[in-house]
């Protein structure tokens, strides 16, 4: 029962760990997208 117990906080904080992750990836991406956005707008405006 102990090592049932062991394995299932392990899967939750794998789970845990994995979504934190998932969600630090979108959030990087997410950021080189507005930084490539932002540096378009910038030499369209120059023009």
């Amino acid at each position: 029962m102990e090592l049932l117990t062991l394995v299932l906080l392990f899967a939750i904080f794998f789970a845990i760990y994995d979504a934190i992750s998932k969600v630090n990836k979108n959030i990087v991406e997410q950021t080189e997208e507005l930084k490539k956005i932002r540096e378009g707008l910038k030499e369209n405006s120059k023009k």
